[in-house]
């Protein structure tokens, strides 16, 4: 009899730890196991995508109030009706969600939870994030793995005071198939954002959060514009576009009004990454940088600032910043233009060399079947 998965997530936008769930659902080395999918809070755009593949997913509404009282009771039946033999959450609140299931499934069911942040500390975090770190680490020794795709979270978790008795590191994993070189999906976009190929564009994939720091990327483009004229911006991720006022204040203040594509919410990142020449991850917090993978993987060199896992996944294959120097970030930038196409694109050869060889998502996939048999 297959075994049966139930992960639990706290939502299905396009992020980091959505996408990564998304690739276990399609890797060959979990296709002996049923996996069923629950997101916590309604909305996102990867839904869809997880359903045709196969997967079963059931999308709650813990938006507070009423709706949570029905939403747990929707989960509890659910854990019974399913009666998984893994329950594995993904994120803080994906992880209390999962262990309620585990809990309403009337068995001792083994519990997994992926923490896939970094944790400095609290600051900059909201009430409800804060609520949900705080809860993780009281309840921290109820799971019976404990997962982190990130050697510097796990270290500050345990910093922190979260019970690491059966901690775990295991990292992103990526789709070297899907995320590839691909000239003519290239050609497209580039023509779609008017840049031929004298011009570098340079791309940021993520969604609207202070650790993502959009700003110091805004007023690092700033600099790279009065240092070399043929480039363009990038920008793409939940609340990305012309509906977020604070994002439109920040292209005011920078004076990058209209000199940025805002490409919004995008289940499609291989074809956004494919028209870039440089990615940049101007993080202040960031544990293991999924966008990071995949730009490698697609054969871009990448500035990433030195936070999480970003400069050991970088390696030698483009440049690593102090977080929050924008000078240092536009500099990098700027080497990078100067570096011109032939030196961009070795480096970026380099980097999906090493994606293959430590990072591609069948290995890291047989990683989880082995835990799930474990």
């Amino acid at each position: 009899m297959r075994m049966r998965v139930l992960h639990v997530i706290t939502a299905l936008g396009v992020g980091g730890a959505e996408r990564m769930l998304f690739r276990l659902l399609r890797a060959r080395a979990l296709s002996g196991f049923d996996q069923h999918v629950v997101a916590m809070l309604p909305g996102g755009s990867m839904a869809d995508p997880m359903r045709a593949l196969g997967a079963p997913v059931e999308v709650l509404d813990f938006l507070g109030g009423v709706p949570v009282v029905g939403a747990s009771a929707r989960l509890a039946r659910l854990a019974r009706r399913l009666s998984p033999g893994i329950v594995q959450g993904w994120m803080y609140h994906g992880n209390l969600g999962a262990t309620l299931a585990r809990a309403a499934s009337g068995r001792r069911v083994p519990l997994v939870w992926g923490v896939r942040q970094s944790l400095p500390s609290l600051d900059g975090e909201n009430g409800f994030a804060r609520v949900g770190i705080r809860l993780n680490k009281a309840m921290s020794g109820c799971p019976d793995r404990l997962l982190f795709n990130s050697r510097t979270s796990l270290e500050q978790h345990r910093v922190f005071g979260f019970d690491m008795r059966r901690a775990q590191y295991l990292p992103n994993g990526f789709d070297t198939a899907e995320f590839s070189p691909n000239p003519e999906v290239r050609a497209r976009w580039r023509a779609a954002w008017g840049a031929d190929e004298e011009v570098v564009v340079f791309g940021l994939l993520a969604r609207y959060h202070p650790s993502k720091d959009h700003l110091g990327f805004l007023r690092a483009a700033r600099l790279v514009v009065e240092a070399r004229s043929q480039v363009k911006f990038v920008m793409s991720g939940t609340g990305i576009d012309g509906g977020n006022r604070e994002l439109l204040r920040a292209l005011a203040e920078t004076g990058m009004d209209g000199k940025v594509q805002l490409l919004g919410e995008s289940s499609d990142v291989a074809a956004i990454l494919s028209g870039m020449d440089v990615y940049v991850s101007s993080s202040r917090m960031e544990a293991f940088s999924n966008s990071v993978g995949e730009a490698l993987s697609v054969g871009l060199p990448c500035v990433v600032t030195d936070v999480g896992d970003s400069s050991l996944l970088l390696g030698e294959c483009g440049r690593t910043v102090p977080s929050g120097d924008v000078h240092a970030l536009a500099t990098a930038m700027v080497a990078l233009v100067d570096l011109g196409p032939q030196g961009r694109t070795l480096l970026g050869q380099r980097g999906r060399q090493r994606i293959t060889s430590e990072f591609g998502i069948e290995s890291v996939a047989q990683r989880y079947a082995d835990l799930y048999g474990e």
